[in-house]
């Protein structure tokens, strides 16, 4: 994703969406519940700096917690 696409451009495949959930799930029980927020956390900054881009890093961090 660049700094001219938003999180509305692209989005995954639903079957890819399927698989990413079953590997975020199986890698949350392995790491085990103490190291859930460490692990999130590492995975958002790993993604975030492959995106490059602050603005579209914020709308998803927004998202993810619109609701909670």
């Amino acid at each position: 994703m660049t700094g001219s696409q938003d999180l509305t451009t692209a989005p995954m495949a639903f079957d890819d969406l399927e698989q990413l959930y079953d590997l975020m799930a199986d890698t949350l029980d392995k790491v085990g519940p103490d190291q859930h927020s460490l692990f999130l956390s590492k995975l958002v900054m790993i993604l975030a700096h492959r995106m490059g881009d602050l603005a579209s890093v914020t709308e998803a961090i927004t998202l993810a917690e619109d609701g909670l």
